[in-house]
Order: C-alpha cells, then sequence, then structure tokens
C-alpha cells in the first residue's frame, strides 16, 4: 500500500537477494487499475505480499493466472537438516561465476563489487537502497549472500555518512545493485525507446518517487536519483554520473534529436525544477500513471543467455510434442542451486509449419497462463506466456523438457471462453477444416485462387459429370473476366522455373487431390439408360444401375471420353463449396504474416456465456501477434459466395468483436465473397467503424485471387500494393469501399 515504507524496503532488499532481482517491480495495489497495469508491462511471472494485509491477499488472489510455482508460496524454504534454500535463483550463481572467472587462483585480483552501508536513520537511506542495493537480514535468508560477497568476492563495504559526499563506485566496480544483473542482457523481443540515461529528480522521504524511481530502473532504464533538498550531498554523485553519460564534445548523435541529452524524469512540474547543472541537452519526461501504459516505458525480457538446440519431434501421435535438452543453465552443477527455479523460454522456431491444428506459438495472452499450463507442459502452475515465446518454471537440477502443441480449436474456445463467449465447431467449420487436410492445409488451397476452377466446381453438381475437353474449357476460362493466362505464375505444386501454369496441370492436380474423380458413362443395352461408374468400380461386367442387367463394356470403351464427377467432400449435395471463399480468406491470412506469428480456425457457433451477443457463427477465427507490442489481434468473419451478407450478419460480428476487452486484443471484421459487394452491404459493413478504430476489412475476388492482395486494387485505388497486416488491410478496404479514392492518372 502507498506510504508502507517497510514493505518497500522489504522488497527492495529480497528483489536484490535474488539474480536479476533489481528487475521486479514494486506495485502498490492502492489502485488496482494502476496495479494491474504494472503486472502487464512487467510480464509478472508471479505476486508476493510485502506486507501481510487481507487486501494484498485479495489482490494476488484475483490474478489467479500469476500462481507461485511451487506449494510453499515464499521465497526461502526451509529443508531441515539439508538447510535452507531460495525458491528462485539468488545471488550464489553469480557470486560463483565471478569467483570462478576473476577470483579463484588470483589473489591478487582487484574487488569489482562494492558494498554499501548507511544508517536507518539517514533521510536518503531508502533512495541509497533502491540505487546501490541492499540485503534482506541473514535469518530470513536462504544464505549469508553479504558474507559470501565479502568472503569470496573480497567486496570491501563503503560507509555513506551524512559529512561526506555520496559518490559512485569506480569505473571497473560494482555496486550490489549492478552486480544483480551480472550476464544478463536483453532480449531483443521487446525495444523501448525510452531507455536514455539520466535522473529521477524527486523527494527522497516520498513514497511514490521511491517506487516510480525504482520501477524506472525495473525497466533497464540507468537513472540516478537527485533529492535537490539534499544537493551537498548528492552534487558530486550528480556530476560524477553526468561524466558517464552525458554525449561526448562532438560525438555523432545516434537516432532522432528527440531523444538526445540526458533524461530528466519527475513527478514534479518541470518549470519548478532547476536544471542548471544537468548538462545542456536535455530531455524532460514526466513520472505519471499514464507511463505505465505499455506505450511509453516499456519493460525489456531480461535473460541470462540463448541457446540454439535441436529437438527432437513426435507427430506420431496427437498432441504432436517437442523435446529437447536445456544447455548451459546458469543454475546446473551447483552445490545448493538445484533447487532454485528459473524460467526457461522456449521459440520453438517454425515449430509445426504447415499443421494448422496445433500450434507450438501460443498466443501472448497471460490471463491463459493455467491453459498453457495444463495443455502444453503439463504442470498447471509452471507456463507463463512471454511475447514471441513459452516461458516454462524449471528447477536448477533440469536437464531436458518436453512440451505439448496445443489444438488450436481448443485454444480458441478457452479465448472466447475468457471473454464470456461458449465457442464450438459448426459442421461448417468441421467440413472447412476436413477440406483444408485434403488440399494438404491451407497453402495446398492455392488451386482454389483459379476462377476456372470455382467455375468448374459451381457449374456442375455432384450428380453431374463432365468431360476432359469441358474440364479444361472451364479452367482456361477464356472471354471471362479471370481467364487462366492472369494466373500463370502461380505454384500448385513444384515446377521447373520459367515453365507456366496449364489447364492440363491444373485437372491434374486437382484429380491428385480427389477434388475430382474420374470414371465412365455407360449405356445399358437392356433399359437404353445412362449410367455414371467410377474408375474404381468399373469392371469388365457392369450390372446397371436402373434395371440390375449385367453386360460386357468392352464395346463401349472405344468411343468413349473420361466423365468426372465431384469427389470428396465436394460430392456431398449439400453446398459445400461454400467453404471455398473461407479457405480463400485464410489463404490471404497465411500469406500476409509470419507462419510462427498465427493460429486460425475454421467455423464456429458462438453463444453467450456472460458476454451481450446473439447466438451466431463465424466462418473462421484468426489470430496474430503483432509484432511491434505483441498486442494479440483476432480476425473473425463472414464468407459467401454470391449470397448477400445482410445487416444481421455485420451487426452479430460487432457484437461478438465488442465482447473483447481493448487492453489485450485488436478485433477485425472480415467479409469477403466471390462476387461484388452491393451498396447496400458496403453501408451495413461501414457502419460496424467506430470514428477511430477501423475494423471492418472487405474482399472480392479482386483481392482473392491475387498473391498479394492488394496489387490489382492498387492499379484502381490510391491504397499502398503491399499490405502486411490487419490494420493495413481494414484501412484499404476503407479507401476503396467506403471513400472510393481513385488513383490519380499518370
Amino acid at each position: 500500500m502507498r506510504g508502507d515504507f517497510a514493505a518497500f524496503r522489504h522488497s527492495a532488499r529480497r528483489s536484490f537477494s535474488l539474480w536479476g532481482g533489481r528487475f521486479n517491480p514494486i506495485i502498490p495495489i492502492d489502485d488496482p487499475a494502476e496495479a494491474r497495469a504494472l503486472i502487464d508491462l512487467f510480464r509478472v511471472d508471479c505476486l508476493h505480499s510485502a506486507t501481510k494485509s487481507e487486501a494484498a491477499t485479495a489482490f494476488i488472489e484475483s490474478q489467479a493466472h500469476l500462481p507461485w510455482p511451487d506449494y510453499q508460496g515464499e521465497f526461502v524454504i526451509d529443508r531441515g537438516h539439508i538447510g535452507k534454500t531460495s525458491t528462485f535463483a539468488d545471488l550464489l550463481a553469480p557470486t560463483r561465476m565471478l569467483f570462478e572467472e576473476h577470483y579463484k587462483n588470483n589473489p591478487q585480483a582487484d574487488p569489482l563489487v562494492v558494498l554499501h552501508e548507511w544508517s536507518d536513520e539517514d533521510p536518503l537511506a531508502d533512495m541509497f537502497l533502491a540505487t546501490f542495493g541492499g540485503l534482506p537480514p541473514t535469518e530470513e535468508s536462504a544464505h549469508d549472500y553479504r558474507g559470501l560477497i565479502q568472503q569470496h568476492l573480497r567486496a570491501p563495504l563503503y560507509k555513506l555518512t551524512p559529512d561526506i559526499p555520496v559518490e559512485l563506485p569506480g569505473m571497473v566496480q560494482m555496486s550490489l545493485a549492478s552486480f544483480n544483473r551480472l550476464a544478463m542482457e536483453q532480449h531483443y523481443a521487446v525495444r523501448s525507446s525510452r531507455n536514455q540515461p539520466g535522473f529521477y529528480i524527486g523527494n527522497a522521504a516520498d513514497f511514490d518517487d521511491l517506487v516510480s524511481y525504482w520501477n524506472l530502473r525495473a525497466a533497464d532504464i540507468p537513472l540516478i536519483f537527485y533529492d535537490p533538498a539534499h544537493a551537498a550531498r548528492l552534487d558530486n554523485l550528480r556530476d560524477q554520473w553526468l561524466g558517464r553519460v552525458a554525449p561526448q564534445t562532438g560525438s555523432q548523435p545516434i537516432g532522432p534529436a528527440w531523444r538526445q541529452g540526458i533524461a530528466i524524469w519527475s513527478r514534479s512540474d518541470p518549470k519548478t525544477l532547476d536544471l542548471a547543472g544537468f548538462g545542456k541537452q536535455k530531455m524532460f519526461s514526466s513520472v505519471n500513471p499514464v507511463i505505465w501504459n505499455g506505450l511509453n516505458v516499456r519493460a525489456p525480457i531480461m535473460m541470462f543467455g540463448s541457446e540454439s538446440v535441436l529437438a527432437s519431434v513426435d507427430d506420431a501421435k496427437e498432441p504432436p510434442t517437442i523435446a529437447f535438452m536445456i544447455p548451459n543453465s546458469p543454475l546446473k552443477d551447483g552445490a545448493g542451486l538445484s533447487d532454485q527455479q528459473y524460467v526457461v523460454s522456449v521459440d520453438p522456431g517454425i515449430g509445426l509449419l504447415g499443421n494448422e491444428r496445433f500450434t507450438l506459438h501460443p498466443p501472448f495472452l497471460p490471463h491463459l497462463n493455467e491453459f498453457y499450463g495444463r495443455n502444453g507442459v503439463v504442470h498447471w502452475n509452471k507456463a507463463r506466456a512471454e511475447p514471441g515465446s513459452l516461458g516454462i518454471v524449471v528447477g536448477g537440477s533440469a536437464h531436458d523438457l518436453t512440451i505439448r502443441a496445443i489444438e488450436t480449436r481448443r485454444l480458441f474456445e478457452e479465448i472466447f471462453k475468457s471473454v464470456g463467449i461458449s465457442a464450438a465447431p459448426s459442421p461448417a467449420g468441421l467440413v472447412c477444416n476436413r477440406l483444408m487436410r485434403q488440399m494438404g492445409g491451407v497453402d495446398g488451397c492455392r488451386v482454389f485462387r483459379i476462377g476456372g476452377v470455382r467455375d468448374l466446381i459451381e457449374r456442375y453438381p455432384p450428380d453431374r459429370s463432365f468431360t476432359t475437353s469441358a474440364a479444361k474449357q472451364a479452367i482456361r476460362a477464356v472471354g471471362s473476366d479471370h481467364p487462366l493466362s492472369d494466373y500463370e505464375s502461380l505454384y500448385i505444386e513444384p515446377r521447373p522455373p520459367g515453365v507456366r501454369l496449364t489447364n492440363d496441370a491444373v485437372l491434374a492436380h486437382l484429380l491428385r487431390k480427389e477434388v475430382f474423380r474420374p470414371g465412365l458413362k455407360l449405356n445399358c443395352p437392356s433399359c437404353r439408360l445412362e449410367f455414371w461408374r467410377s474408375l474404381d468400380d468399373i469392371r469388365t461386367n457392369a450390372e446397371c444401375e436402373y434395371c440390375a442387367n449385367l453386360f460386357h463394356v468392352g464395346p463401349q470403351l472405344r468411343d468413349r471420353d473420361w466423365a468426372y464427377r465431384r469427389s470428396g467432400l465436394f460430392g456431398r449435395n449439400d453446398n459445400q463449396e461454400g467453404a471455398i471463399p473461407v479457405v480463400l480468406t485464410l489463404l490471404q491470412l497465411h500469406h500476409l504474416h509470419e507462419p510462427t506469428s498465427f493460429a486460425m480456425t475454421t467455423a464456429m457457433s458462438l453463444e453467450p456465456d456472460g458476454a451481450e451477443i446473439d447466438k451466431c457463427e463465424t466462418d473462421f477465427v484468426f489470430l496474430v501477434n503483432r509484432g511491434r507490442d505483441h498486442r494479440v489481434q483476432v480476425a473473425i468473419g463472414e464468407c459467401k459466395t454470391r449470397k448477400p451478407i445482410t445487416e444481421d450478419d455485420v451487426q452479430n460480428l460487432l457484437r461478438v468483436a465488442k465482447a473483447f476487452p481493448t487492453d489485450r486484443f485488436d478485433v477485425f471484421m472480415i467479409f469477403s465473397k466471390l462476387a461484388d459487394f452491393s451498396a447496400e452491404e458496403a453501408h451495413w459493413i461501414a457502419a460496424a467503424n467506430d470514428e477511430y478504430v477501423r475494423r471492418a476489412i472487405m474482399l472480392t475476388p479482386r483481392e482473392l485471387d491475387c498473391w498479394h492482395a492488394y496489387e490489382r486494387a492498387a492499379e484502381l485505388f490510391d491504397i499502398n500494393r503491399t499490405i502486411i497486416d490487419l490494420e493495413g488491410m481494414a484501412e484499404a478496404t476503407h479507401r476503396i469501399f467506403f471513400e472510393k479514392v481513385a488513383r490519380a492518372s499518370a
């Protein structure tokens, strides 16, 4: 709670006893919204109360997705005669590392770590704690960390007294706060533009200033606290720090002008601050609750290191699994370290490329941590969603890991459940999913981009057959607005470079994929009726399906052409061709995004389970992690062949879109047709957009048939030819269908 200095000191000292603990945020819970913003910003793995209070306990229980990774719920575990051990990686590992590298067998080594000491009555005591670091009492710790550092790292003790100006450790020396991050580095997944070194100007006796200062440093922003009321003691510290971090005269500036100079952070109005002694060029940043919204300060992912390993994939059964060794564990082979826990962040690379039914890349949705744990790593409290990876809590003795792939259908059901919607696969979705599997995955559905193929499927119902010449003529589509010549560079299967796609190759591909099956039309000599037999059912002596007459087919084969009929799913007489606009839409989304960044599933039935929606259906669900800030984007859609999209279709999906919380999701609504949209349809779809939110995306054959969705539309409208994300598709839709901004003639 705000004003609880004892809790602040307990949190700071406990954090400094953990390896990398200086990057732990301190979270006051007076304002639940601000507290949750800090949890989201720092991607907190678990919560621990610095004070025993009902309010703190209730808040922690409200964050059920951040369970403590064991059942003791404490930082220190007493194992009786074995002794105490730290629940998490503590200072034993970096102490051993620095000893092995610098001090072992080197009695003349200079000290690299400096410990600081001050009086609890010093008015700057809490600022010293946050800046230089301090440790909890030995009786509350797993080990005597101070004694170990002094003994093995020969760390001198520097006393801070009111009569001596405060100084930084030497250039090659580290305070405890700096030693706490030994061998740690930032991961590239999260980058911040607000990490310039500088100063925090505030009141050393103000709780909010101390917590803000701590949390800014926890975001790896190199800052020193300066209290103007103690200028006599801190001016020397300010000048030393300024000399180390200020841009050198004549140095080439890096980055935009607004990022140059010394960063000044403060909760005070800059007009009230005397900044004369802080360098010539300064950049002021106001400290207020807004900076923790993820758009200003960004907390990096700090890691002990990274390694690439070879994993074995077992996809012989469902769900598929991957298994791999944990290389170079920072805690392995160390006495007292085997029981300590840390997080292994797993990025499975290409994962299960081409398998749309399972994923090894769960989206960055921390509220699904328990679901990821139960379905991906067996232990419900060990999984942590991370940007671009899945974190798994392991012990120091762990030497290998096995991860199960998560079924995308169950993943989407859980996501909808989390926003108050009950979701289940619909019959149409099961059919569409089976079609994609028949074609070898969504990328294998490229052949349906060819307008002539769609004409052929639509023209002949399952009980009508067609000849080879009729099929090839339909595929060529000469004289239509989608001739095969428009698709000659499309690769539906491997072929030599420079060889254009032909109707023979298209028909052969459709037969191999069993979209059509070959057969013969036979005439019964008895009843003189014509009937069709598939190639698999043709025998020398055929039985008429009408009169059961048995006759020899040999004489009829002299002048017979093959007769084809729709096969498999397309052989069902219940409009299975309606799956084509769905797979074409998913195909465009598939090509638009990195294969490891998205998950998708076909049609789902949606019912309210707390959310204010009507019972409806979405023809697909597509989810992608946006790279720059790792927000989760969801696309739901309505796909038609030539039937109209109704106002109810739009409003049903709009209610579903608005059921998703905006702090975690961006939701888009995609409407696609194998025909042009009417003015009435466009009017209803346009109403789905708000003044500042464009969520509607419209796709016609012009966009669905191309490799780049908007390459043809860009010739007619003033839009970017290359669109790389869902926001770009929504913007292009607005300019094409609503504003109708034509491209100027050259």
